[in-house]
């Protein structure tokens, strides 16, 4: 009897796992993720472990272990989720606005963000959060100035500046410092402190922008 494989024969392949592990690999970290930031909503920095956000995801550790080493690494990137969420939507602007005005409804958002979400405060602006956790959300305030300089640059006429990406993302890291401080005073970002902000970001970049621009959509 010829036990040869008969090559015209179809041959059936076994299915492939990688998909299937790779993506319970992502349910689980983003369940991960998701425990801790329910758990910040209801306790402070400080008084949560990474065996406590295991058993509310309902995660063996071992396998928590796996994806975040400890839990500064899963709170940086938390962090660094929270960043995106916070990039990924841009508040309505009137077309007759000024650029201080947009100035002041894009820091008036994010306050907004910040003041519905505790795990978003305590992680950027808190005063318990470790700098490197700090840093890891806030690196994308670049990518914030990015957004502030095309929101501006789309409607207005602006001067030559040798690094208006830099320019505005330091208006930003100004206003975060208000921000930062209002968490710390009162919890929250108060609505003085958002004037401040306001205030402090376009003092700033009014050393680069005359009080006036000359819009685009002008004749």
């Amino acid at each position: 009897m010829n036990d040869r494989i008969n090559e015209s024969q179809p041959i059936t392949l076994t299915p492939e796992p990688r998909r299937y592990t790779q993506a319970r690999g992502r349910a689980r970290r983003e369940a991960l993720l998701q425990a801790a930031r329910e758990l910040l909503q209801e306790r402070e920095i400080d008084d949560i472990t990474l065996p406590m956000v295991s058993e509310a995801a309902g995660i063996p550790s071992s396998s928590t272990y796996h994806f975040f080493p400890d839990l500064r690494e899963l709170l940086k990137e938390l962090a660094r989720t929270i960043s995106n969420e916070m990039a990924s939507g841009e508040p309505t602007i009137n077309a007759d606005a000024s650029w201080q005005t947009i100035i002041g409804t894009y820091l008036s958002a994010s306050a907004d963000y910040f003041n519905a979400d505790a795990s978003a405060r305590q992680l950027i602006l808190g005063p318990r959060t470790t700098p490197d956790i700090r840093q890891a959300g806030c690196h994308d305030d670049f990518r914030f100035g990015v957004q502030l300089h095309a929101a501006l640059s789309e409607r207005f006429h602006l001067p030559p500046l040798a690094e208006p990406v830099a320019i505005f993302y330091r208006a930003i890291v100004i206003a975060d410092a208000f921000f930062a401080l209002s968490v710390l005073e009162d919890g929250m970002i108060t609505h003085h402190m958002l004037d401040e902000a306001v205030r402090g970001a376009t003092a700033y970049l009014g050393n680069y922008l005359p009080p006036v621009l000359q819009s685009k959509q002008s004749h």
